[in-house]
């Protein structure tokens, strides 16, 4: 359980972390890419195993690794275009909501994720606490083929999640394979990420400023403990897999709504705070599960 709230607190510092960088009004990618050379640096610093090692003999899961690196800087492009096209509220909700795929294959196709009445309703209540709870205050209306990119980062996320699901089902099941593992997810995105920023001079000029490199550092770390600390969180609750997701889930939805409310000082509406009380009474009902 411990895994799992660190999990939590990394994902909402990421958060936060670009809450910072868009009042300090910094174009995104840049840090993105700082993120993952210092999650990379980060991971290899305190993993016994060496990328060198992985590539003379190649893991059953490099593959998927692979994947998941090019799946990361994917879904950063799904999230840039869906923004611009259909607003920054549908996006918040797509993304949120992409939890359930991990979680529907976690009860299809993990023999120790039993399926149960009670699980179903739980999970249930988590998709309509995390709705509403991002629900946007104002009425939105976008073209429908600015639907398309909302759609794909829905996929795209959930594929994420449940790439990252069958890897530590299948083949990382020890803290050392996890570091290592999750190494080379940002070491991919990492190579992905300088070559496009070394493509482009404008954004390429933007790394003179420090404090791209301050928050790429800081989002790094937290980016890094994410990955990490929630594989090790399925690891450890092996049983609950499903809950997993969704406490994860919405455990970041609900801190982060808490932060941004006391420390950014933003308003929410009726609906979104009836979703944060709905978030608590799920969070509890899903830890009694453990």
């Amino acid at each position: 359980m411990i895994s799992l709230l660190l999990s939590i607190l990394s994902s909402t510092c990421i958060l936060i972390i670009f809450k910072i960088i868009d009042k300090q009004k910094l174009h995104v990618f840049p840090p993105i890419v700082i993120n993952y050379i210092v999650a990379t640096v980060f991971g290899l610093s305190i993993s016994t195993n060496s990328i060198s090692g992985i590539v003379s003999a190649p893991p059953s899961w490099l593959y998927l690794s692979l994947i998941i690196g090019v799946l990361l800087i994917v879904n950063f492009y799904f999230i840039g275009s869906s923004t611009r096209t259909a607003g920054i509220a549908v996006t918040t909700v797509s993304a949120k909501m992409s939890f359930v795929l991990p979680v529907i294959y976690s009860i299809s196709y993990d023999e120790n994720d039993v399926f149960t009445s009670g699980k179903l309703i739980q999970i249930l209540l988590a998709c309509v606490a995390v709705f509403l709870v991002v629900y946007p205050k104002d009425k939105i209306s976008i073209k429908e083929k600015a639907v398309i990119y909302p759609i794909l980062l829905f996929f795209g996320l959930g594929i994420l999640d449940t790439l990252i699901k069958y890897c530590q089902h299948h083949f990382i099941n020890d803290p050392e394979l996890t570091s290592i593992f999750s190494t080379l997810n940002f070491m991919v995105a990492g190579i992905i990420g300088i070559v496009i920023i070394l493509t482009n001079r404008k954004t390429l000029q933007q790394l003179a400023n420090p404090k791209v490199w301050i928050l790429g550092t800081f989002l790094g770390l937290a980016n890094y403990g994410s990955m990490y600390f929630l594989i090790d969180a399925l690891n450890d609750l092996k049983i609950n897999s499903s809950l997993v997701f969704g406490i994860n889930n919405i455990g970041i939805v609900a801190v982060s709504v808490l932060i941004a409310f006391i420390i950014f000082k933003e308003r929410f509406s009726k609906i979104n705070w009836v979703g944060l009380i709905i978030s608590v009474i799920v969070l509890i009902l899903m830890i009694r599960n453990f």
